[in-house]
């Protein structure tokens, strides 16, 4: 307590103005005394000539300054330090809110109120409590190391959302766009991702909103909260992108089962469409019918662990690989392409990479059920897991396009020999994982259809049957007809993941969190994610213009 303490007002000056200060400020003597200890942010006046608008200083907007005349013998009020004087360290653990800051809305004044309340955690007094029971992934892990509310599970959870089939296609970025500019846009994909996830979860705990929909909701006026508007338009963007990644799953099952049954092991001749037909019909449909998928929740773990292993086979088939392609290849197609001038790789690019962290319909019931959410855990979480995928993808990316260079297919899978018993093991442990995937993502979509279309009682399981049905038989006539992962994926990202990831949260961080950042840093937050949506858009559009290459 004592180190806190420094880090606002000497010791000296506090217990010589301590009693002015509470009597000022009104506060209680418990919460007075804690966030004078923990929160740096303060910005009394330094004397007693200022005005009262410029001493409103409670976190939960609820106290004020009083500016009354000083008496002769009264002393001056302990110097607290302001905004512009706290250290970054201290900062970051509330998000760099200033919560002096005048706010008109309702949101802000409620995420002050609720930050309060969840950043009492480290002060042993009571913190929040976890908004829904409903977790996901292994957030509803009971296990000393995933528990329930931990940190660990949510940055797992996190992880195993974004890391899904989309990673295989990363690769065959960087043959088209050229090292250089391909790592850039995975960078800027992932310091965008870390941004809108901070955004999303810090909204959606502090403002007490348990779904994607009321978060969105948030952006749009009364009129629109009451027609349902926001509930709709999100339902509309879940169920496209659902079934759009479910038709990412069926064209990767396509693609490794194909190289499982022509091995040395099994010798089968069957072709790719053959195989899609008929694990989707046998695997696919049966697990896709059942409405509670709570116990298909422990495959985020098999995909985490499949795609680790992937790119562990990868760096260490690397080197044999590109030994073997400089030894037969023209030597014309294989050198390694460091930079690309082509607006349309680059953009293509940015839309895989955003593809690839998207996290973000998760984001909200991670958040809401963590126990600690304070603004340093939230931050931790989305660092944390954007981290981790940015280590794996790239490995996974380099050492694959170091493999192959100018012949990366689209699916660098196939690349590799049907005989490498190594890559064997890869693609069976990887089949399963899209297989169980497909029935995951397929979920979501078929409860937002069935939102849209309304519920009718006893009619809801067989209009259930009918949705799922629907979508696997339309999601497997376009996996025969096309054979281009990478250029549906981009088509995703750059349309449903810029909304999703960008657009999205640059609307509700200027709602909610705008007027509590400094001018600077919060323009800088809020053009980054709009410019970021704006790429997103003409990336979909140069892509749906020019057509696959």
């Amino acid at each position: 307590q004592t180190r806190h303490l420094r880090a606002v007002i000497t010791a000296a000056d506090f217990s010589r103005g301590s009693a002015v200060v509470k009597k000022a400020m009104n506060f209680e003597s418990e919460s007075c005394h804690g966030w004078t200890q923990s929160y740096a942010m303060l910005h009394l006046c330094k004397g007693l000539h200022v005005s009262q608008s410029e001493s409103t200083l409670s976190p939960s907007g609820s106290s004020s300054c009083s500016s009354t005349p000083p008496r002769s013998n009264s002393k001056p009020l302990p110097v607290l330090r302001d905004y512009g004087s706290v250290r970054h360290t201290e900062l970051w653990k509330w998000l760099w809110l200033d919560f002096s800051r005048p706010v008109s809305s309702e949101v802000p004044r409620l995420i002050r109120k609720n930050m309060q309340q969840c950043s009492r955690s480290h002060l042993d007094l009571e913190a929040l409590e976890p908004i829904c029971e409903t977790a996901v992934g292994l957030s509803q892990s009971n296990s000393s190391l995933f528990k329930e509310g931990s940190q660990s599970a949510a940055v797992f959870t996190l992880v195993s959302s974004a890391m899904g089939a989309g990673c295989l296609s990363l690769p065959f970025m960087l043959k088209t766009a050229g090292i250089i500019p391909g790592l850039l846009m995975l960078f800027l994909g992932a310091v965008l991702a870390h941004l809108s996830l901070v955004v999303l979860m810090s909204c959606s705990r502090y403002t007490e909103s348990d779904s994607f929909s009321k978060l969105v909701a948030l952006t749009g006026t009364k009129r629109t909260a009451r027609t349902g508007g926001a509930s709709r338009s999100v339902d509309v963007v879940i169920a496209v992108y659902g079934i759009a990644a479910v038709l990412c799953y069926l064209m990767f099952i396509g693609d490794f089962f194909l190289g499982i049954v022509q091995s040395p092991l099994l010798q089968l001749n069957l072709s790719r469409e053959t195989l899609i037909v008929i694990i989707s019909v046998l695997v696919v449909w049966p697990l896709s019918l059942p409405r509670d998928l709570s116990a298909l929740r422990h495959v985020c773990v098999l995909s985490v662990l499949a795609i680790c292993l992937t790119a562990v086979a990868v760096a260490l088939k690397a080197p044999s690989y590109a030994h073997i392609g400089s030894l037969q290849a023209p030597e014309a197609d294989w050198q390694l392409v460091w930079w690309k001038s082509d607006p349309y790789a680059m953009l293509q690019s940015f839309s895989i990479a955003l593809f690839s962290f998207a996290a973000h319909t998760n984001a909200v019931p991670v958040a809401t059920s963590l126990k600690a959410a304070d603004g340093a855990s939230i931050w931790r979480v989305s660092l944390y897991s954007v981290c981790i995928e940015l280590v794996f993808y790239l490995l996974m990316g380099l050492a694959g396009y170091v493999s192959f260079r100018g012949f990366t297919e689209q699916d660098f899978i196939l690349n590799y020999r049907n005989d490498d018993m190594m890559m064997f093991s890869v693609r069976c442990i990887y089949g399963i994982v899209v297989c169980l995937g497909a029935p995951i993502n397929l979920s979501p979509a078929a409860s937002s259809i069935q939102g849209l279309l309304g519920s009718r009682g006893g009619r809801d399981r067989r209009r259930h049957f009918m949705v799922v049905t629907s979508i696997i038989a339309s999601c497997v006539a376009i996996a025969l007809w096309c054979k281009q992962v990478a250029d549906v994926i981009g088509l995703i990202g750059a349309s449903f993941g810029s909304l999703i990831v960008l657009a999205w949260p640059a609307m509700i961080y200027r709602k909610a969190l705008f007027d509590m950042h400094p001018r600077r840093m919060s323009q800088a937050i809020f053009y980054s994610l709009s410019l970021g949506a704006a790429l997103g858009v003409t990336s979909f559009l140069v892509q749906l213009g020019c057509g696959p290459r």
